[in-house]
């Protein structure tokens, strides 16, 4: 499907984070969203939390489906579009999942927040488990009814990462479940439904191969972090567009970028000591200044080489006083992706999201393709590695 190139923004509130629905305020969203709009964004990416829309595997909660509204009439207001992401599921370092879909085993990974507290459980089987699938199929049925004809309603996304949640038994069974929930959410709407996979779909086999997802989503999305990636430079701003091509060679549509950015610090560019799932690791911070170099470089091969669009990961930075909360108090890089600062100021790279679209209009879409092998999933990090080295060539950069 053909869109207009659209610039967008992941939310999370500055104050809330991912406590957003259970404390929600709706003067915060309004501020909030008009910010949004005065950077000259077009749509806002926002995530239902499993367990505030869906305590009960039989009940939709009416006060979290009615706050959702409240934000997609404020968003309408102020000439906002609304991606809503259904079962979260993964959200930055950790898995948020309502009680009645715990495991008795441990996740491999990532820890769990679940009814107030962070446990060490992984998912029961959300992709088969046959009550599992009656209470998704209600949620999806619930709130794609409630919304389908909402004038802020841009697209549905079907979920994040959800692969860090529990991978698919096998890749029939990941896309079976795509199919499943597209066809569920198009018996109750009308509007595009697409995916939320990432970096780690193709560059390894976690069972959402591109291909097989396609067949459940009208556009593609993908999720990429060139500061995340060990074979670039932090700072290389081709290989975010690069896995948009990747993308769409591999499952044979077009494709949204739909999370991509970098945590950022006002001083020097240093590592710092983080944690990610269960693990400690070493992330960067970038100087702002080089963040909005990067990303002006960014979004013109995002546009250029025709993707539908850009949204940028995150909204804000978070403040101070929910440091101590999960996922932000072992997370650490996590506080620091937003376009804002913690203290609702303007970013560098605030300011070339809000200019881009001025310079839009001068720049010419252009072609590459992206040969992939028909194999291509029986060594996806060695292909990644290739392909993206046949592509800088491609462009007289190596």
């Amino acid at each position: 499907m053909k869109m207009e190139f659209v610039l967008g923004v992941n939310y999370w509130p500055r104050r809330k984070a991912m406590f957003w629905w259970k404390e929600f305020e709706e003067r915060e969203v309004r501020e909030e969203f008009a910010v949004i709009k005065e950077l000259n964004l077009d749509v806002v990416r926002i995530f239902l939390l499993w367990e505030d829309f869906q305590p009960e595997p039989e009940r939709i909660d009416d006060k979290s489906l009615r706050n959702l509204g409240r934000v997609m009439d404020i968003a309408h207001e102020l000439g906002l579009r609304i991606m809503p992401t259904f079962f979260i599921g993964h959200m930055s370092g950790i898995n948020w999942l309502p009680e009645w879909t715990l495991s008795d085993e441990p996740h491999n990974r990532f820890l769990t927040y679940s009814n107030g507290r962070v446990v060490d459980l992984g998912a029961r089987d959300i992709y088969e488990e046959p009550d599992l699938l009656k209470a998704e199929e209600l949620l999806l049925r619930t709130v794609g009814s409630e919304l389908d004809d909402h004038p802020a309603l841009y697209a549905w996304d079907i979920s994040n990462e959800i692969d860090n949640v529990r991978i698919p038994r096998t890749p029939e069974a990941g896309r079976r479940w795509v199919r499943f929930v597209y066809e569920t959410l198009k018996a109750s709407s009308s509007k595009p439904v697409t995916f939320g996979i990432h970096q780690e779909d193709i560059q390894g086999d976690k069972h959402f191969r591109v291909g097989d997802v396609a067949e459940g989503n009208d556009f593609l999305c993908m999720h990429a972090y060139s500061v995340y990636t060990d074979f670039t430079d932090p700072l290389d701003p081709y290989f975010v567009p690069f896995a948009c091509l990747l993308t769409k060679a591999l499952g044979g549509k077009e494709v949204l970028m739909e999370e991509f950015g970098m945590p950022t610090t006002p001083g020097e560019t240093r590592k710092i000591r983080s944690v990610t799932g269960k693990h400690e690791a070493e992330h960067y911070l970038i100087s702002e200044k080089d963040a909005a170099r990067w990303l002006e470089e960014t979004l013109k091969a995002l546009y250029e080489f025709g993707t539908l669009g850009a949204f940028y990961w995150n909204f804000v930075d978070y403040h101070e006083s929910i440091w101590d909360r999960p996922p932000l108090d072992r997370a650490v890089h996590e506080r620091f992706f937003g376009l804002l600062r913690s203290d609702g100021s303007l970013k560098p790279t605030a300011l070339v999201m809000r200019e881009f679209r001025k310079k839009m209009g001068e720049l010419k879409r252009r072609t590459l393709e992206i040969d992939v092998p028909e194999d291509y999933y029986s060594d996806p990090k060695g292909n990644l590695v290739r392909l993206y080295r046949e592509f800088r060539g491609k462009l007289g950069l190596e």
